[in-house]
C-alpha cells in the first residue's frame, strides 16, 4: 500500500491549520500517477480559491531589528494586499474572502496606496534602484486607474475591484456607493471621495513626482493632478461625485461653512499642483482663497486643541501631510509664519502624544524635518525602533446571503503596515533613522 499525504501548515501553503489525508492503494506506478492526478484535481477544484490566498506568510518577531521588520512587512503588503497596484487597507482571506485581495473594507484604500507610493519614492531617492522605481510606478498607475474606472476625468474612486457582480462586502462596509464601471467593463468602483483621501492623493502623487518619477512619469503625475485638482476648483472647491453632487466630506468651498483643516488641505493641494504643473490657475486660486477668504488664517486653527476630547489623531494625520508639503514649497515669509503657527498648535499636543497608532511617531519626524529642531529623544527613538505593522487575526464575518439571511464565516484577515513602511523610508531619507536599527 502506498500512502500519499497532502498537508499544509500556517507558514506554508495554508493558514487554516487542518490537513487533508488522501490514501490511495495502487498496484503500479501508472495507477498511482492517475490517482494522484485525480485526487489533486478534486482538491484544487474544492479548495483552489484558497490555495495561495496568503501568498506571503512570514512574519517578523517584535525583537527583530527595525530593518528586518520593515523588509518582512513590505513583502506581506506587496504579496497579500496588492490589487493591481492599489494597496488594500484590510484583506479578508478565504473562506470569507477570495484568492484575490478584494474582499474587505475599502473606503480608505487610498491611504495605504499613497503611503506605499511615498515609501518607495523615498526608498528610490536613497537606493537609485530601478526595481524600487518600477514598484512606485505601478502604484502610481493604480491611482490613475482609480480615475479611469469612474469614466469621468478628474473623478477618483476610493477603490476598485475586478468583478462582474457585487461582492458581499459592498453591503456591509461603508455606504452603498459602489458602481459598475462604464469605462472598464468587468470592474466595480467605490465613490463618495472625502477630504482625507483628497489629501492622500496630492501627498502621495506629489511625493512621487518630487523624489522618484522620471520625466515620463513626472508628466503623468502632473496631468493627473491637473485633472483631479482642476475638477475640484471648477466645482467651486468641492469634491463632487458621479451625480455631480458634493460628496459627504468633500467641502472646501469658501461659500459654505467648513472645517479650518479643510482650508489647510486645499491650500496645500493648490500649492503642490502649481509647483508640479506650473499652471497659473492654481497659484491664482491659492491667493484668491487667502486674500478674499482668509484660508491662511483658517489654517492656523486647523488643530483643535480645546477641549482635549475633541482632538482627533486622524485629523492630525491629514494636517501633518498638508504641512509637510506646503511648508517646503511656500516662499512667502508671512504665510510661512502662519503655517508654522499651525504646526506649533499641533506640537502642543504631539509633544506628549502616546505612540499607539502607526502614524503618531511620523508626526514627530515631520516636525523635526520642518523645523530643524532636534526633538528625537531616547524615548522617541525607541518608539521608532519598536514600530510594528499588524498581526494576522481571525474573526467571524457576517456575510449577507441572497435570500436576505446572513451566514457567519470564520476567516483570517490582515490590516495594513503601509504607514510603518513609509515612516521608515521617510526617516532613512531625512537621516532620522540609523540603517543599523
Amino acid at each position: 500500500m502506498n500512502i500519499l499525504l497532502v498537508s499544509y501548515h500556517k507558514n506554508q501553503l495554508f493558514s487554516t491549520g487542518f490537513f487533508l489525508l488522501i490514501i490511495a492503494q495502487v498496484d503500479n506506478i501508472q495507477k498511482m500517477k492517475k490517482r494522484v492526478a485525480i485526487s489533486l484535481s478534486i482538491f484544487l477544484f474544492l479548495f483552489g480559491k484558497s490555495l495561495f490566498a496568503q501568498k506571503v506568510n512570514e512574519f517578523p518577531e517584535k525583537t527583530d531589528p527595525l530593518s528586518v521588520k520593515v523588509e518582512l512587512f513590505d513583502k506581506l503588503m506587496l504579496g497579500n494586499h496588492w490589487n493591481e497596484g492599489a494597496i488594500m487597507q484590510y484583506v479578508i482571506f478565504p473562506p470569507a474572502g477570495l484568492e484575490s485581495p478584494i474582499i474587505g473594507p475599502q473606503a480608505d484604500c487610498l491611504d495605504p496606496t499613497s503611503e506605499m507610493l511615498a515609501a518607495y519614492s523615498y526608498k528610490f531617492a536613497l537606493s537609485n534602484d530601478p526595481k524600487d522605481r518600477e514598484i512606485a510606478n505601478k502604484i502610481f498607475d493604480a491611482i490613475v486607474k482609480l480615475e479611469k474606472v469612474t469614466g469621468v476625468p478628474g473623478l477618483v474612486a476610493r477603490s476598485f475591484n475586478k468583478t462582474d457582480s457585487p461582492l458581499w462586502h459592498e453591503d456591509v462596509y461603508w455606504y452603498k456607493e459602489w458602481h459598475e464601471s462604464s469605462s472598464m467593463p468587468g470592474y466595480r468602483w467605490l465613490g463618495d471621495l472625502s477630504a482625507d483621501k483628497f489629501t492622500s492623493i496630492f501627498y502621495g502623487v506629489g511625493t512621487f513626482w518630487e523624489f522618484c518619477a522620471d520625466e515620463e512619469y513626472k508628466q503623468k503625475a502632473s496631468e493627473l493632478l491637473d485633472r483631479f485638482i482642476g475638477r475640484v476648483v471648477d466645482d467651486n472647491f468641492k469634491l463632487t461625485d458621479l451625480d455631480g453632487k458634493m460628496t459627504l466630506w468633500g467641502n472646501f468651498c469658501p461659500d459654505l461653512p467648513h472645517q479650518a483643516l479643510n482650508s489647510l488641505e486645499m491650500l496645500a493641494a493648490l500649492k503642490v499642483t502649481y509647483h508640479i504643473t506650473g499652471k497659473e490657475r492654481y497659484n491664482a486660486a491659492y491667493h484668491m482663497l487667502i486674500d478674499r477668504y482668509h484660508y491662511d488664517d483658517d489654517a492656523i486653527n486647523a488643530k483643535i486643541v480645546f477641549p482635549p476630547e475633541w482632538r482627533n489623531v486622524g485629523d492630525d494625520y491629514h494636517a501633518a501631510r498638508s504641512l509637510y508639503m506646503i511648508m517646503r514649497y511656500e516662499k512667502d515669509r508671512s504665510l510661512l509664519i502662519k503655517y508654522k503657527m499651525s504646526l506649533n498648535r499641533h506640537w502642543y499636543d504631539w509633544k506628549d502624544i502616546a505612540f499607539t497608532w502607526e502614524s503618531n511617531i511620523w508626526f514627530i519626524m515631520v516636525y523635526q524635518v520642518l523645523t530643524g529642531e532636534d526633538i528625537l529623544t531616547a524615548e522617541r527613538k525607541q518608539a521608532i525602533k519598536d514600530m510594528w505593522g499588524f498581526e494576522r487575526e481571525t474573526k467571524e464575518f457576517k456575510i449577507p446571503q441572497k435570500e436576505g439571511s446572513f451566514k457567519m464565516v470564520n476567516s483570517e484577515y490582515e490590516r495594513t503596515a503601509a504607514a510603518m513602511i513609509r515612516n521608515y523610508w521617510f526617516g532613512r531619507y531625512y537621516n532620522l533613522i540609523d540603517p543599523k536599527w
